[in-house]
């Protein structure tokens, strides 16, 4: 008992930081570097207070651009908020996002598409040769340093740690074999087309590894790295937001393979049922022990509202 209970204090401590880090990156920056460009998006996230009156899109050349009070609405590093002519849907969403705000306050998760687009822009602009080194840093660092992140939710994937079989009945424990292992499976065959050997994804099962860490081999990191490296940098801002949402890099590659045109059948999810791989351990918990107000309430809308607004901006009209 005492080693299961201290699993579970272990993987809350683990959730509650890498929870943190996605909340303060949710609006398009890493805010541990300060930011005073005084564009709308940042004065938005500073003040909480509405300063415009009306919004609009303004076609320009091969673009679309979201305009206050005919002004273009700018990213935290001061890029127009732009999409391409082919996502004419997207642009309409973000209009929409800043014209449905009635009242003056504005609550920190109210813009998520925009979060995520301005995002994928600056990543964009930033990305360029000769990008000016303060810029990068205020986005959290280049690419690759960004993947290398990523690429430690590979050893604490939430999809990838198994619970003690005595917890719940055992009724937790069959419901990740249920769900979880089939995933893992096909994730494994995906990635090994990045690989030179075919992908062996280590999992962490309380049963059989007790607190040991866990983390994956030279051969897994190398495919996905090579999976990450072969996103556009628009699919790799989406892929970064939906890993730190759910806690998962199976999550991320989920979201971004059901988005695109010729999603295989073997890996098809929705993803009302990616939220609940997400938060699995969490329903169970519910179940057991009741809803902690303003805590899992919160948590279960936050992760819906991330995955569903990575997703729309995941998609290719």
């Amino acid at each position: 008992m005492l080693r299961h209970a201290t699993f579970r204090s272990l993987r809350s401590a683990h959730l509650c930081s890498v929870r943190a880090y996605a909340r303060a990156t949710s609006l398009g920056i890493d805010s541990s570097v300060e930011n005073n460009l005084q564009t709308e998006t940042n004065r938005a996230s500073k003040t909480l207070q509405k300063f415009w009156n009306d919004v609009s899109v303004k076609e320009c050349d091969t673009h679309l651009t979201v305009m206050l009070d005919n002004k273009p609405l700018r990213t935290p590093l001061g890029n127009a908020l732009s999409v391409s002519k082919d996502r004419k849907l997207l642009a309409l969403l973000l209009q929409n996002e800043w014209s449905s705000m009635s009242s003056l306050a504005i609550k920190p998760h109210s813009l998520p598409i925009t979060s995520i687009v301005s995002r994928c822009i600056d990543l964009e602009y930033t990305a360029k040769p000769g990008s000016d080194p303060e810029l990068v840093a205020k986005i959290g660092g280049d690419r690759s340093v960004i993947s290398e992140s990523l690429l430690r939710y590979l050893d604490t994937d939430t999809l990838m740690c198994l619970s003690p079989r005595a917890e719940y009945e055992g009724a937790l424990r069959a419901a990740q074999d249920e769900l979880y292992l089939p995933v893992i499976s096909q994730v494994e065959k995906f990635l090994s087309r990045f690989a030179q050997d075919p992908v062996k994804l280590q999992i962490l099962d309380a049963d059989v590894h007790g607190l040991k860490g866990n983390l994956q081999d030279k051969n897994t990191k190398e495919a996905a790295l090579a999976y990450l490296n072969s996103l556009s940098m628009w699919d790799f801002a989406v892929f970064e937001k939906a890993v730190l949402t759910t806690k998962s890099f199976l999550c991320g590659l989920l979201l971004l393979h059901n988005k695109s045109q010729n999603p295989s059948s073997d890996m098809k999810v929705t993803m009302e049922k990616i939220a609940q791989f997400a938060t699995l351990e969490t329903i169970y918990q519910v179940e057991r022990w009741g809803e902690v107000e303003d805590t899992h309430d919160v948590d279960k809308r936050d992760v819906r509202r991330n995955i569903n607004a990575a997703s729309i901006v995941a998609f290719k009209e």
